[in-house]
């Protein structure tokens, strides 16, 4: 009986077409995985996590559950995602101190659960107010409103030996009149984010507007909200929207996230 051979290049392909097929098949399995797991991540988030493995090893982060299954298949460099709810918004509202070593995310998601946060309409036009509230730009529905402005005052100074006067611009002014007050109040001032740096405008206070403590945040042109003093002294408050030059502990800051440490 013949023996039939087969021959050993015939071979060598064939072992080269499934050692082919097993990679391809590992790479798109992967590749789905992957997809699957990133595409609910925002953009923001995923950037952030991206950076704060590259740069941070021997790490620990905390997150909130609906982003943990992503933030653990981004980890590297021996860093471990911790997921614990309970923990993560009382560190966030409650002024419970994050552990010793632990960093955390922050993010725009959570702005809603401010106990006073108070949204704005966002949609601006530009005129003066008055002759001492100019180049404002305001926003403003049936119920709100709010502007920020250039203060401007005639002010006499001195010039070839005698008073002259001019009209001097002081500085800004942030002008709010909350949902179904039509009391108009001056804020403390305005934090403007880009999406890349923050910038904070103080208000340069008027005599006869009602003044309260707190800060306006713009968002690129996207969304705007009233954050009172409470707000601001959360950790949350603090560490997601005062500007990044008055914080020491951001390790990173992109779009709408933040990664803090403890």
């Amino acid at each position: 009986m013949a023996v039939l051979r087969i021959p050993t290049s015939f071979l060598k392909v064939l072992i080269v077409v499934v050692v082919l097929l097993v990679i391809i098949f590992a790479f798109v399995t992967l590749h789905k995985t992957n997809t699957a797991t990133t595409s609910s991540l925002p953009y923001s988030v995923q950037y952030a996590l991206e950076y704060f493995n590259a740069v941070k090893q021997n790490s620990t982060l905390l997150v909130p559950s609906q982003y943990y299954t992503a933030a653990r298949d981004f980890a590297i460099n021996n860093n471990k995602v911790v997921e614990n709810n309970s923990l993560y918004y009382s560190v966030l509202f409650s002024n419970v101190s994050l552990p010793s070593g632990y960093n955390i995310l922050l993010d725009m998601a959570n702005v809603s659960n401010l106990p006073d946060a108070t949204f704005f309409p966002y949609n601006f036009t530009a005129k003066n107010l008055s002759s001492s509230l100019k180049n404002c730009e305001i926003a403003s529905s049936n119920t709100d409103a709010f502007a920020v402005c250039s203060i401007y005052s005639n002010i006499s100074v001195p010039v070839l030996n005698r008073n002259v006067t001019r009209e001097v611009n002081l500085g800004f002014g942030t002008f709010v009149a909350f949902p179904n007050n039509p009391t108009l109040s001056e804020v403390n001032s305005t934090i403007v984010y880009n999406g890349e740096n923050r910038s904070s405008f103080p208000s340069r206070l008027l005599n006869h507007t009602t003044f309260l403590n707190g800060s306006m945040f713009l968002y690129q042109n996207t969304f705007a909200f009233y954050l009172s003093p409470a707000d601001l002294g959360t950790f949350y408050g603090r560490e997601m929207f005062l500007p990044n030059s008055t914080l020491k502990n951001v390790i990173d800051n992109f779009l709408t996230t933040r990664i803090v440490s403890g």
